[in-house]
């Protein structure tokens, strides 16, 4: 998964897939039938279920006025683990605002599904995930419950936020929506989740019988789709050239990958793609973007926090899959000295590259010890590399070598004000350490 996949090797040139990633291991599934109810509506109590309709209220800040829980399981409404890790954060957050000038009185609670089954079994369904979350939430408040209501409702399979064509935009659609105090139906920004799926969605050139790249698009036509796969393969190749050299400049060796002429235009509209979705995804008020959530994605990606290997049999979903991980600065770089959008792009690096020194810990070859301290002494030069950039792959994720939220602390302060020259030896020594660490 990510903007961009590895290819195999610098002789061929061809693209590293995973063909196993996303199985419809679903199929065949036959529903339940269930005694159905309708939702009531008894008087105010936290086990109201509120009744949703759209407003034209201002829109609110996905992860500043609500959060989403995705990747609920095919017809079940109970709680995953990483819900009841993302449920513990939500409520640390709703008491922090007890001692605010604006406490949060009030939660509104939305269950959601994919498209598959009755209208009828939806609603039903969307119900129990949103009461699934509003006990949870009831229980890890604890004495603090009665100082805020918690209101539950559903929407059933009508307020699709991704395609339901294949696995992983229906996980996506199977969620709980989570409003603080404000009015539903118009927030906005993407879960975390979500927003790499939109990232493969419009940037990865998977083939059509791999579902879950440009090809899958349904906001594309034929011809966009055909020439955002061409702007892909022909910037991708520039990109791999690059990163190359700069991992033999990390252990003092020559360049000696050819690189490619860019086409511009080509990575003028893959810029223009990726801003997109940043500001959709991570909006600020007065039109701005929430770097902070983007650097919160991009190190919960880089450090397997999305990671939901219980869909299908394979490991992978929302996971970097190769050390193309590292291409992700690499185009802010490339952006920057070709002047394409050097702005937006200078604000974003920081935490491209910052997020290499979450990813590397994880996902290279076992063994895994704790990642170091942040501004740790750098490993000696070695000669051949100790880790093969090659060998980083989400298969290698035990649980081991991820960082802690106080180094992922640490490692936004280090990175907060660096200028450019510097993020570029940053960007060298942690290909220095992804080669050459112990």
């Amino acid at each position: 998964m990510g903007a961009f996949t590895e290819f195999g090797n610098a002789e061929t040139q061809e693209f590293e897939l995973y063909p196993e990633l996303f199985p419809e291991f679903e199929t065949g599934f036959a529903r339940p039938r269930l005694p159905l109810r309708r939702p009531q509506t008894p008087s105010l109590s936290p086990r109201r279920v509120a009744q949703v309709a759209p407003t034209t209220n201002p829109a609110c800040l996905l992860r500043r006025d609500s959060d989403i829980l995705d990747f609920f399981n095919f017809n079940a409404s109970a709680l995953r683990p990483f819900h009841i890790k993302e449920i513990r954060d939500i409520t640390a957050r709703i008491v922090a605002t007890f001692s605010s000038p604006s406490p949060v009185r009030e939660v509104v609670i939305i269950g959601h599904t994919d498209e598959r089954g009755t209208d009828k079994f939806n609603l039903e369904l969307g119900e129990k995930r949103a009461r699934s979350v509003q006990a949870r939430l009831l229980q890890e408040l604890g004495a603090n419950a009665p100082r805020v209501l918690l209101l539950s409702g559903s929407r059933g399979e009508n307020s699709a936020i991704a395609p339901n064509s294949f696995d992983r935009g229906r996980a996506c659609n199977r969620r709980v929506e989570i409003f603080f105090g404000c009015q539903t139906g118009k927030c906005a920004g993407r879960s975390f989740r979500d927003f790499f799926m939109e990232y493969d969605l419009r940037t990865f050139p998977s083939p059509p019988d791999k579902p879950f790249g440009i090809d899958s698009n349904p906001n594309m036509t034929p011809a966009q789709k055909a020439q955002r796969k061409s702007d892909v393969i022909s910037v991708i190749r520039v990109l791999m050239a690059r990163r190359q050299n700069r991992a033999a400049a990390a252990l003092n060796q020559p360049a000696t990958t050819p690189v490619p002429p860019l086409n511009v235009d080509a990575a003028k509209r893959l810029s223009d793609a990726q801003i997109e979705l940043f500001f959709e995804s991570f909006p600020a008020p007065g039109g701005t973007l929430d770097l902070a959530l983007l650097r919160q994605a991009f190190y919960d990606f880089a450090n397997g926090d999305l990671r939901t290997p219980e869909i299908g049999p394979n490991k992978g979903v929302g996971e970097p899959d190769s050390s193309a991980f590292f291409l992700f600065a690499e185009f802010a770089f490339l952006c920057i000295e070709q002047g394409i959008r050097a702005p937006v792009w200078t604000e974003i690096l920081p935490w491209l590259v910052s997020a290499q020194e979450v990813f590397m810990h994880v996902y290279r070859r076992p063994p895994h010890p704790a990642p170091p301290v942040v501004g740790a002494q750098l490993p000696p030069v070695c000669s051949p590399p100790r880790q093969l950039l090659s060998s980083y792959t989400f298969k290698n994720f035990d649980g081991r070598g991820v960082s802690s939220e106080q180094r992922k602390s640490d490692l936004a302060r280090k990175y907060l004000g660096m200028k450019l020259d510097q993020m570029k030896n940053a960007a060298n020594e942690n290909l220095l350490r992804a080669q050459c660490m112990p």
